[in-house]
C-alpha cells in the first residue's frame, strides 16, 4: 500500500462504554456502535469531525464483554463477538462460535458525492434484496445493483440495512468480495441465524410503527402482459428486501383485455393494499378476509411480509432462489400467478407435500411441475390450517398428516380464536378455542371415510349430500377424499371433534 494511503488510514485512540452505546475515539473523526439486542447493533462513523447527534429508543441493557487487545477492541454478546480492528477502525462480525459473518475489507474511502468501501463475500454465500426489482432471480452475485432499499440478507446469516436517505449502490461482481457506496457509515446489522429471526431483528430495531418503504408494482400506463409480470417480480424482491406490505393498483388494466384482466385481478387481489377501482376483487380474495386480517398483526408483531419469498421461507433450499416469480401466501399457500397469455406456466415445489386448491391434487415436493389452468394456481402446504371465510361460516381446510394450527384475530372481542388439528394415536383431533359464536366447517383433505366422528358422549350425524350439511353433521365426498364437518362453536367454547378409522 503507498505511504499516502496508509497515513490516510485512521488510528483508534480511545473508546468509552456508555450503557448500550460504545463510543470510538479516532485520530482522524470518530465512531459509535449501539446494541440493540445480542443479535443486533447500529454501526455510525465519521470521516471528520464529531458524529451527527442522533435519538436512540430507550432499551434494555445488552451484556456485553468489553476486551482491549493491542490489535483490536472485541465485543461480545450471547450471539456476537465484533471486533473493531485499531488500525483503520475496520468491523469483524463472527457468531459466539466463531463462524465468520461480515468483514470490512477496506476503509471507508470518499467516493464522488457518497463513500465507498468493500467487504468480504462469504464463500458459498446468496444475497438477496436492495429492493423491489423486476429480476426472476434472487441472487445478487455477479450484479451491480443501484439500490431502492438498502437492506441486505445474506445466506450467511446475517442482514444490513444501511439507514437514512440517499442513493446507494453495491457491486457483487467480484467473486470473493463486494462494494457499498453510501451517502454515509450507518448501518444496522442483524443476526438471524434464519431469515425470519431477521426480520425480527429489523422490526424490532426500527420499530413496528415505521415498516419501511412499501414496494408498488411501478406499471404507468395502460397495463400489459409485461408490467403484469415486472409487478409481479418487484412486488416479491421488495417482500425479500423487507418492505412487508406491496401495494398494487389495478386501475391500469381496467380496459385490459379479458385474460390480462383476469390475471390482473387474481395478483392484484393477493396484495394486503389494494386499489380495486372498476376492475374490484377476486373471490378468492375476499375468502381469505379473516387470513389477512391475523397476518397484519404478523407484520406489525414480527416484521414478516405477508408475501413470503421462498428464500425466506425455505433458506435450505438453494433452487428457491431461482424462483422470484412465485411466494408463499403466509406460511400455508404456495401462489405462483400466471403472468402470460396462454394458462400454463411452471412452478417449483419446495420441500413438503402441497395440494393444488382447484383440483385436490397431492403432490410432492422438491420439484418443478407444470400447471395449465385459467385460475389462480395455488398450492397449500401439507401440515397446516387454511382459513376461507364464505358466506354463514368459516371454512378451516386442514391438510394432515403433520399437526397444524391458525390464529383468527377476533377484534371485537380483542382476542384470538385457536384452531388446532393434529394425528393422536389412531384419530385426528380437531379442536377450536372459539373466542367468538360462530359456525364452523372443517374440510380435512386427503382421508379414508371415518366409522365415527365424535367427542365424549356429542356423536355428529352423517349428512346425505355435501348442500345439506347442517350444524353438528359431516359429510364425507368420496370422489376427492375430503370429510367435512359443520360445528356451532359459542364464544368461550372449546370445540373438540375426534375422527374415527
Amino acid at each position: 500500500m503507498p505511504a499516502q494511503a496508509l497515513a490516510a488510514v485512521a488510528t483508534l485512540l480511545a473508546f468509552a462504554p456508555h450503557g448500550n452505546r460504545i463510543e470510538f475515539v479516532a485520530d482522524r473523526g470518530g465512531a459509535e456502535l449501539v446494541w440493540i439486542s445480542p443479535s443486533t447493533f447500529r454501526f455510525r462513523r465519521s470521516l471528520e469531525g464529531p458524529l451527527p447527534g442522533v435519538t436512540e429508543a430507550e432499551r434494555e441493557r445488552v451484556p456485553v464483554e468489553i476486551d482491549d487487545t493491542p490489535g483490536a477492541v472485541r465485543l461480545r454478546t450471547r450471539f456476537l463477538e465484533v471486533a473493531v480492528q485499531k488500525h483503520g477502525l475496520l468491523l469483524r462480525v463472527r457468531r459466539a462460535d466463531g463462524a465468520a459473518l461480515l468483514a470490512d475489507l477496506s476503509e471507508p474511502q470518499a467516493d464522488g458525492s457518497g463513500l465507498a468501501w468493500e467487504r468480504q463475500a462469504p464463500p458459498g454465500a446468496r444475497f438477496y434484496g436492495l429492493g423491489p426489482r423486476p429480476d426472476p432471480v434472487f441472487d445478487l452475485r455477479g450484479k451491480a445493483v443501484a439500490a431502492e432499499v438498502p437492506f441486505l440478507l445474506s445466506t450467511a446469516g446475517f442482514a444490513e440495512y444501511h439507514a437514512g436517505g440517499g442513493e446507494y449502490r453495491m457491486d457483487f461482481t467480484a467473486r470473493d468480495r463486494y462494494r457499498i457506496h453510501a451517502p454515509r457509515v450507518d448501518y444496522f446489522f442483524y443476526y438471524g441465524p434464519a431469515p425470519k429471526q431477521i426480520f425480527e431483528e429489523h422490526n424490532g430495531a426500527r420499530g413496528p410503527a415505521s415498516p419501511g418503504p412499501l414496494p408498488r408494482q411501478g406499471a404507468e400506463g395502460a397495463g400489459t402482459w409485461a408490467t403484469l409480470r415486472a409487478s409481479l417480480l418487484r412486488l416479491v424482491q421488495g417482500a425479500i428486501s423487507a418492505a412487508p406490505e406491496p401495494v398494487f393498483d389495478l386501475a391500469p388494466y381496467a380496459h385490459a383485455p379479458p385474460d390480462l384482466l383476469r390475471r390482473a385481478r387474481q395478483l392484484g387481489s393477493l396484495a394486503p393494499q389494494v386499489t380495486a377501482g372498476t376492475v374490484g376483487l377476486s373471490g378468492f380474495r375476499k375468502q381469505l378476509a379473516s387470513f389477512f386480517e391475523i397476518y397484519e398483526v404478523e407484520v406489525r408483531d414480527h416484521g414478516h411480509p405477508v408475501w413470503h419469498p421462498l428464500p425466506f421461507q425455505f433458506p435450505d433450499d438453494p433452487e428457491c432462489a431461482r424462483h422470484a416469480d412465485e411466494f408463499m401466501l403466509g406460511d400455508e399457500m404456495l401462489i405462483a400467478p400466471v403472468y402470460g397469455p396462454a394458462n400454463q406456466r411452471p412452478v417449483y415445489l419446495p420441500q413438503g407435500i402441497w395440494t393444488n386448491l382447484e383440483t385436490n391434487q397431492v403432490l410432492p415436493g422438491r420439484r418443478s411441475i407444470t400447471v395449465d389452468s385459467a385460475a389462480l394456481p395455488v398450492f397449500a402446504r401439507n401440515g397446516t390450517i387454511v382459513p376461507l371465510n364464505s358466506g354463514d361460516a368459516m371454512g378451516l381446510h386442514y391438510f394432515p398428516t403433520l399437526a397444524a394450527e391458525f390464529f383468527l384475530l377476533e377484534r371485537d372481542a380483542g382476542e384470538y380464536t385457536q384452531v388446532h388439528a393434529a394425528p393422536a394415536a389412531d384419530i385426528v383431533r380437531l379442536e377450536i378455542e372459539s373466542k367468538a359464536e360462530r359456525s364452523y366447517q372443517w374440510v380435512v383433505h386427503h382421508v379414508e371415510r371415518p366409522v365415527e366422528v365424535a367427542f365424549e358422549d356429542r356423536k355428529y350425524e352423517q349428512a346425505e349430500r355435501l348442500e345439506a350439511l347442517a350444524d353438528g353433521a359431516w359429510f364425507y365426498d368420496a370422489a376427492h377424499k375430503n370429510l367435512h364437518i359443520r360445528a356451532r362453536v359459542k364464544a368461550g367454547e372449546d370445540c373438540i371433534i375426534n375422527l374415527a378409522w
